[in-house]
């Protein structure tokens, strides 16, 4: 799968995250120390051995700051998050859920919010959720609908964008004297361990940059833990533990947010807080050879094969340590790879395509004037946000641009990209080429695989089951025929238009396979026809 790096605010996720998890960085005496997890596991890293959930709330629930650190774009660590909270509502504990994607300023919104007094879309609009460039909201809401079921307080913990992002640019010193007061001090001489593992995680980019330039964003990493460990203490009282859902690089090895609120409670006077943290990581995908990962003499282990081996990780990555499966790289919800413009009054552009995105392959252009998305007009800049964030995988995107003088559609089939070509790229996906053949045919699709035939029609599986068919032309998906459990095509669809701005196909067919009616839409989900194969005239 293509990954994007954001240098500006976010900390890329390394290629290879496994080492990262193995640094010899945090407590000096679990440093050197290895724990092992299978994934589904949490790990106790004080004690050495895996606990049950129930024990791990059960410990979170006497502290009086947990910080929960995550990947952003994985919903398996959002519902682990969910259920935490969920467990510590149920031990009768005061709570506070500090969220790192919404600002200081946000509280009043976020109240209304857990009152019921305003809907998703009303929080997330007061808050510019999406013009400020965060995730997919479906992401956080379980851990955020645990928090109104309970009545547990929210409160964002971060500061206005540009604040950070000026520091990212130009240093600490390109602060206004308002946005210095907002702020705080920041010192960025504290931990060399800290620089070294930010360092680590842009990886070789580091390397390339020009002089000073990594200075500036390390400034911005510490500005972000200082601001965050502030807002943190902000929150403290007796009796209650502020749950922060943060990324998982201003938790690992005690070096950001933790380190920041010790040093702010060594400032003030005040004793070190009791503070959990917890980090996530990544089982390997289970070898075809059934040999442990990274086995120095290799040999078979017939007991390991299909089964994924467990985690590996530095003992003081974290107090506690979950373990999740590798999802290949596969996101829960398609993204784009844009990055819009639009001035007031004036239809919102495309600004930037980064590269290596599907925006990129589909063909959008810097400069193009966004009309309309599957025929929904956007009324600003916002509200296209919002349009483009509703997509779900399995759909057909059409946007339509003017571009000069001309009105074109750009179109997408949103399918995630399956690459097996690696072993762990796509863990339970398998693809085998097909013949090309005809959608309406009654035999399953498995009686067309060929091998090396036509490499531009594959077969795609998950767990054994066929799942569709998709045909690249010039390396863009520029159909896919969707299969029944009898391995028959049932849904067909084509980023160019067939005749009569036909873009999807659903066929009804009868027990011996046969299509015995067929219903057409167009790129606005309109049906144009529904008809009986005898005049399907394809």
């Amino acid at each position: 799968m293509r990954h994007v790096l954001f240098l500006a605010l976010l900390l890329p996720v390394a290629a290879a995250a496994s080492e990262l998890d193995m640094l010899p960085l945090g407590d000096p005496e679990l440093a050197l120390e290895i724990g092992s997890a299978p994934a589904g596991a949490v790990y106790d890293c004080n004690l050495g051995e895996p606990v049950e959930l129930e024990a791990a709330v059960t410990r979170m629930a006497a502290a009086q700051v947990v910080l929960l650190g995550e990947e952003h774009t994985s919903m398996d660590q959002k519902l682990l998050q969910a259920r935490v909270l969920e467990g510590l509502a149920a031990t009768g504990r005061s709570l506070v859920l500090a969220m790192e994607f919404f600002e200081r300023a946000d509280r009043a919104a976020l109240e209304a919010w857990v009152k019921g007094e305003v809907d998703d879309r009303g929080l997330l609009e007061a808050t510019d959720w999406y013009d400020r460039g965060s995730y997919r909201w479906e992401y956080y809401r379980p851990v955020m609908e645990v928090a109104r079921a309970h009545g547990i307080p929210v409160v964002g913990v971060n500061v206005p964008r540009e604040i950070p992002r000026a520091v990212n640019r130009k240093g600490l010193d390109s602060l206004s004297d308002e946005q210095r007061t907002e702020v705080g001090e920041v010192t960025t001489d504290g931990s060399s361990q800290h620089r070294y593992l930010i360092a680590r995680y842009f990886g070789d980019t580091v390397a390339m940059l020009p002089p000073g330039w990594f200075d500036n964003m390390y400034a911005a990493q510490c500005l972000w833990d200082v601001v965050m460990a502030r807002s943190v203490l902000a929150e403290i009282a007796d009796d209650t533990t502020v749950v922060l859902v943060v990324g998982s690089g201003h938790v690992a090895y005690d070096l950001g947010i933790s380190g920041r609120l010790d040093q702010e409670r060594a400032a003030a006077g005040l004793p070190p807080l009791d503070i959990v943290t917890l980090c996530p990581t990544t089982a390997p995908p289970p070898s075809p050879e059934g040999e442990p990962t990274g086995h120095p003499m290799g040999g078979g282990h017939p007991g390991l094969n299909g089964v994924s081996p467990p985690a590996r990780f530095s003992r003081s990555l974290a107090d506690l340590v979950a373990v999740f499966p590798d999802d290949g790289g596969i996101e829960a919800f398609p993204t784009l790879g844009l990055r819009l413009a639009g001035d007031d009054g004036e239809p919102p552009s495309v600004g930037m395509i980064w590269p290596e995105t599907l925006a990129e392959d589909v063909g959008f252009a810097s400069g193009d004037v966004i009309l309309d998305v599957n025929g929904v007009e956007p009324m600003d800049l916002s509200d296209l946000r919002f349009l483009l964030a509703s997509l779900e995988w399995g759909e057909r995107l059409g946007v339509s641009v003017r571009r000069g003088d001309e009105v074109i559609e750009i179109a997408a089939l949103l399918f995630p990209e399956i690459d097996t070509s690696e072993e762990g790229t796509a863990p339970g996906y398998g693809i085998d080429d097909l013949r090309q053949f005809d959608p309406t045919e009654s035999t399953p699709v498995a009686d067309s695989i060929v091998p090396d035939d036509a490499p531009e029609w594959t077969l795609v599986s998950r767990d054994g089951v066929r799942v569709r068919v998709e045909v690249r032309r010039d390396g863009v998906l520029d159909e896919v025929h969707e299969l029944d459990e009898r391995g028959r095509v049932d849904r067909s669809l084509y980023r160019q238009p067939l005749d009569g701005g036909v873009v999807e196909l659903r066929y009804e067919r009868d027990e011996a396979g046969d299509v015995v009616s067929t219903t057409r839409l167009n790129r606005v989900g309109k049906v144009v026809e529904s008809r009986g194969q005898s005049a399907l005239g394809l």
